[in-house]
């Protein structure tokens, strides 16, 4: 332990950075994947093997201690304390047929899945956040924009129920990323896998995972967990963005009051209520951008081994992803709970009435008054002489519609209004509102049956790891002991 063994930089860049940053977040992780090992190999029969188990479950009680230079990561720290503190028969049976690769890629994979399950938990709070708030709003009228012009009505509640239908994907994107990642590498060894037979199912199950990798090269060599993970989140703050962008469209027109609590004033201008949590929110979104190109980089010509870029060199970026994913979320939900949308303001857009052209189109094909290649330039033709004269179509009356298009009926009024048009939208997904009752019954349905796999996931993981810290030598069927050290080897 001669701490003059590392250059200072090295020390100070590498050793010290990844030792704190495991410290922080990886310890119970180590602690967890070491005690598995060690019952793998008790259960093989070797005794000491079994004392390290019960060993590390005292040694966890205690915090891990800061780097000094003399240790240079974690697991090495644990090794030298449970040496010091329980002998180095009982250190050394738990290093057999142990790689700090298998290791270290059974801890990064484990606090990688943590992370996504909190991911996966804040993205289905903020979908039931918006299928209320579409429950809520499904009379509401909105403007409907396509190539950033009024295009036709619908209602608010019909767009933050597509918004939630598009987010359930990328929930979907990030559970197979999760799916992926939940592959217990232990076992595994250097590359060919542990000399030592143990059962990597078992591993695996006690652990928490969901499966086992099949392939030992493959579990050390692999660095597209990690990958598939930065571009699901990816995928996640593009759709977000999106509902972000529309957000602050609203704000700009006064039609989303931004609460003041999650708002910032001016310095200057006291009359300033800035709805900058939104912007925080696209900040933390644009970080996740930029997730797949840096590890993409990691992964990207490095041998199909193990190297330290696709293995520790991916933990921190994605520390970093899910903390702006936890984020950007939580913001966007609270700020969607606290906030509050102005109807007269999001349905400014149809007071003129023209967006309503394309049902007076409609109204007269399926009337079979004119034929679509005879209605379409007729109306055109006269929402271009109303404009000229400096009218709107909500001015129209039956005289101005057998002018010009031969028809002066009160259904073709009727056409135009913006109520009607929602009506008659009755299609699978559509916006009225018997439509909009329906997949909101699909749409509550499925987010339940998410949240129960949800909390079954996080179930079993926690009585997974509560088992292996509290009592690890249950699960090869044997009592509790105060310390087992002696009685196995009287």
């Amino acid at each position: 332990m001669n701490s003059m063994r590392w250059h200072n930089l090295y020390r100070r860049w590498v050793l010290q950075r990844h030792f704190r940053f495991a410290k922080e977040h990886l310890g119970d992780h180590f602690f967890d994947a070491l005690t598995a090992y060690a019952l793998g190999l008790g259960k093989l029969g070797i005794v000491e093997a079994k004392e390290a188990a019960w060993a590390l479950s005292q040694l966890r009680k205690d915090p891990i201690p800061g780097f000094s230079g003399q240790l240079e990561d974690v697991f090495f720290t644990i090794d030298f304390y449970l040496r010091e503190r329980f002998g180095s028969e009982v250190a050394s049976a738990l290093r057999r047929g142990l790689s700090r690769n298998d290791l270290d890629l059974t801890v990064f994979r484990a606090y990688a899945c943590e992370r996504l399950l909190r991911v996966l938990t804040s993205l289905s709070d903020l979908r039931r956040e918006l299928l209320g708030l579409g429950q809520n709003h499904r009379q509401t009228l909105l403007t409907a924009y396509t190539h950033h012009r009024p295009a036709q009505p619908t209602t608010l509640g019909h767009y933050l129920t597509g918004v939630e239908n598009l987010l359930s994907r990328d929930y979907q994107r990030l559970r197979s990323a999760f799916q992926t990642t939940d592959k217990c590498p232990l076992g595994a060894s250097t590359l060919a896998g542990s000399p030592y037979p143990v059962d990597r199912k078992a591993l695996a199950q006690w652990l928490g995972f969901g499966g086992t990798l099949e392939h030992t090269y493959d579990a050390i060599a692999a660095g597209d967990w990690a990958l598939e993970i930065a571009y699901a989140l990816a995928g996640m703050a593009t759709s977000l963005s999106r509902l972000v962008a529309d957000l602050l469209f609203w704000a700009e027109q006064g039609g989303f009051l931004v609460a003041e609590k999650i708002s910032q004033g001016s310095s200057i201008m006291p009359q300033k209520v800035n709805p900058v949590v939104l912007e925080h929110v696209r900040g933390f979104l644009a970080e996740l951008m930029g997730g797949p190109t840096t590890l993409g980089h990691l992964n990207y010509s490095t041998p199909f081994g193990d190297v330290n870029d696709h293995g520790p060199g991916v933990l921190e970026p994605l520390y970093n992803l899910f903390y702006a994913a936890e984020g950007a979320v939580a913001l966007l939900r609270v700020a969607l709970q606290e906030s509050r949308f102005v109807p007269e303001v999001l349905a400014q857009g149809l007071r003129d009435r023209s967006v309503l052209a394309s049902e007076l189109v409609d109204v007269l094909v399926a009337g079979k008054r004119l034929s679509l290649a005879e209605a379409y330039p007729k109306v055109q033709g006269m929402l271009r002489e109303l404009s000229s004269k400096g009218r709107t179509v909500a001015e129209l009356g039956l005289d101005d519609l057998q002018s010009h298009l031969g028809f002066g009926d009160p259904e073709l009024l009727q056409a135009l209004e913006p109520e009607r048009f929602i009506a008659r939208r009755k299609v699978l997904g559509g916006a009225a509102p018997e439509a909009q009752a329906v997949y909101l019954d699909y749409a509550l349905n499925r987010l339940k049956l998410e949240r129960l796999e949800l909390k079954e996931l996080k179930s079993r993981r926690r009585k997974a790891l509560r088992t292996l810290a509290q009592d690890p030598l249950s699960l090869l069927g044997e009592a509790r002991s105060q310390s087992p050290i002696q009685s196995y080897r009287a």
